[in-house]
């Protein structure tokens, strides 16, 4: 339920050991460098694979990195302007005698950087393969630029210059620079990139520009120095993938991840170089760093902690929160404490430190890593006769009987061996997994047997199990029960006008529609309290839950309740992508928070709110209430204790096909 949203980060890795020419001098971890630059950009700052593009060794020729670069970034629809873009490159680095008038004013002999592509120095149809040049490449990156803005990171892991003292030379089959064997002056002339034919080549600083405007760049060594690989890869590469790993990055500039990366470097020989307008930015202009809604806000004092989230978001007595310094994504945050919940009230709980050890500073940040769920989530584990490895692993890993609390939810799960004490049935197949379910909610209102595209089945009981804990999560004492109404009808997508009759019968409602999954929702409050309502869908087919309303982009006033007492109010809700929307039916579970004040669900559930795909207006949910009940709700009405209670229905969504 709650995968991260994806960073907007598009990327452009390369990395060659292996070149076609054999006069060059092979290298053995720039393929490796450049799938850990992947790895790290998945993992660590949640870039989706397709705005990833990787060229290792043969597929990594001059034109497939011109044709990438066109394809996957120049006119990338997916990139918007600013979105921030990395090139990555590790190989060989080299020089080529610059041609006659290749630098504009100038006549004395000079020298062109270029990087070693795949094909570099091998012959073509028109000569040698001269590589992609830094006239190229500045000219590539203006291009990029301009339609893209300039939030473009140029990194390098190879050299062009290294002095021919004897240490380099001693460093000679380590080092990420090879001279050019049969590629000549005119051969850049030959390769060079079009819209470069039109820039007079001014500066002789090659890729390592003092101050480029387009772009930063992050080189492996200055001039005249080495860059070398080893056991651990590519130095450069090693010291910069330790360097983002061990910085909070929301707080550091690029400038001051390779100071800082300089500062700890194993072997201070080698020191990285960082260049650009945009050095004093924070790393990739602190796109991927976005607050991480699963963290609530923590105040310290007199020895205990208030933590904000209580008995509505599930959190009981003992319930435990890793405490952590911020509440950013992709940013080192360790947890350095361990609060554990000692008394809950409806939106907020008390807690205590578990080590009296530990500072706590006055504001910080917990996440949930302990929900002391009473009733553990009961699995029973089966494979398929293509499958017994991974389901042998998985039963020895996890025995009949016992329980562990998740670490990746916080729930408490048993493996159990029979139908009757399970909530669900796990039976994991060569390429998905299948679900049967048999808990009294889902097993019986939803479909009992579901079929999910995943190959990781603690994956799927995680997933299963936060489902089913917010699913069946409720109030026990029902204090809402009969001071609120709820009814659900159709729309008309034209009027956006509730028609026909209320359709919920027994907690159940049948919706028909031609296309889009809307409906309206009317909530009635005859109790004395003015409330703040929520409504979450929960897709029972691939264990998805989302706010619904509010709206993600609505700023709720904690004072003004769009509720009042008295007052009823009405709600044009958009299910959130139902699954299957080409099949004919579609169902799923509409859960609604009622609370006497203003709460946030976004630590349980993501924001949700999409535009119709043909209805407009309005492009999101929205609320329909009169003048008068708009003016009454707005008046602050004071209560000693905050209550709460939840509504759940099951939704059946039936398309005219």
């Amino acid at each position: 339920m709650f995968s991260a949203s994806p960073s907007p980060i598009f990327a452009l890795v390369i990395g060659i050991d292996s070149y076609k020419s054999g006069g060059i001098w092979n290298l053995h971890s720039c393929v490796d460098d450049a799938e850990r630059i992947r790895r790290w950009l998945l993992h660590d700052l949640d870039v989706p694979k397709e705005q990833i593009c990787l060229l290792t060794d043969s597929h990594a020729t001059k034109e497939n990195i011109e044709n990438a670069f066109m394809d996957h970034l120049v006119n990338n629809p997916s990139i918007q302007p600013d979105d921030a873009i990395l090139i990555f490159f590790a190989g060989h680095g080299s020089r080529i005698n610059a041609p006659r008038d290749w630098y504009h004013g100038v006549r004395k002999p000079r020298t062109v950087e270029v990087l070693c592509t795949y094909d570099f120095d091998s012959r073509d149809d028109h000569g040698r393969v001269a590589g992609i040049s830094d006239r190229s490449m500045h000219a590539m990156l203006k291009q990029l630029a301009e339609v893209k803005g300039d939030n473009i990171s140029l990194v390098l892991d190879c050299c062009f210059s290294p002095s021919q003292t004897p240490e380099n030379i001693r460093e000679r089959s380590r080092t990420r620079w090879t001279p050019p064997i049969k590629t000549v002056p005119e051969d850049l002339y030959r390769g060079l990139w079009p819209g470069a034919r039109a820039i007079p080549q001014h500066s002789q600083f090659g890729f390592i520009e003092p101050s480029p405007t387009t772009h930063v760049v992050i080189a492996a060594c200055s001039p005249g120095h080495i860059a070398v690989e080893g056991k651990e890869g590519g130095r450069f590469t090693a010291n910069f993938l330790d360097a983002v790993s061990n910085s909070t990055l929301h707080q550091t500039s690029y400038a001051q991840l390779i100071e800082s990366m300089n500062r700890h470097a194993v072997d201070g020989s080698q020191i990285a170089v960082c260049l650009g307008k945009n050095k004093s930015r924070v790393l990739f202009n602190d796109l991927p760093f976005v607050v991480d809604p699963q963290f609530v806000s923590i105040g310290s004092g007199r020895g205990d902690l208030r933590i904000e989230a209580g008995s509505i978001h599930g959190v009981v007595e003992g319930s435990e929160f890793s405490i952590h310094s911020h509440n950013y994504r992709c940013s080192k945050n360790p947890s350095f404490a361990v609060a554990v919940v000692l008394q809950t009230h409806s939106t907020w709980s008390l807690a205590r430190i578990k080590s009296q050890d530990s500072y706590v500073p006055r504001t910080c940040w917990g996440r949930i890593m302990r929900w002391n769920n009473p009733n553990p989530f009961t699995v029973i584990v089966k494979s398929s006769v293509a499958t017994l490895a991974k389901g042998w692993k998985l039963k020895k890993d996890f025995p009949i009987g016992s329980s562990r609390t998740m670490k990746a939810t916080g729930i408490t799960v048993r493996r159990v061996k029979t139908e009757d004490p399970a909530d669900i049935s796990l039976t994991i197949h060569r390429r998905n997994i299948a679900v049967e379910r048999f808990d009294t909610i889902v097993g019986k209102l939803g479909e009992r047997v579901v079929w999910l595209p995943e190959l990781n089945p603690i994956k799927v009981i995680n997933d299963a199990a936060r489902f089913n804990l917010h699913l069946s999560h409720n109030n026990p004492s029902k204090p809402l029960e009969k001071a609120t109404r709820v009814e659900v009808f159709n729309i008309d997508a034209d009027t956006l006008t509730k028609v026909g009759g209320n359709l919920l019968r027994d907690g159940r409602a049948v919706i028909h529609s031609n296309y889009n999954a809307i409906f309206t929702v009317t909530l009635g409050n005859s109790s004395n309290l003015d409330l703040w309502p929520y409504l979450v869908s929960m897709d029972p087919s691939n264990y998805s839950a989302h706010i619904i309303y509010p709206n993600a982009d609505a700023e709720e006033d904690e004072h003004c309740s769009p509720l009042p007492a008295g007052g009823t109010m009405e709600i044009a809700a958009n299910w959130y992508e139902p699954s299957g929307a080409n099949q004919p039916v579609n169902a799923g579970f509409l859960k609604i928070y009622l609370s006497s004040t203003s709460v946030s669900l976004n630590n349980l559930f993501k924001q949700g709110a999409v535009p119709p795909v043909t209805l407009e207006p309005p492009a999101r949910s929205s609320i329909f209430m009169d003048a008068d009940s708009v003016a009454s709700s707005c008046h602050t009405r004071q209560t000693l204790r905050h209550i709460w209670d939840t509504v759940t229905l099951h939704i059946s969504f039936v398309r005219q096909i």
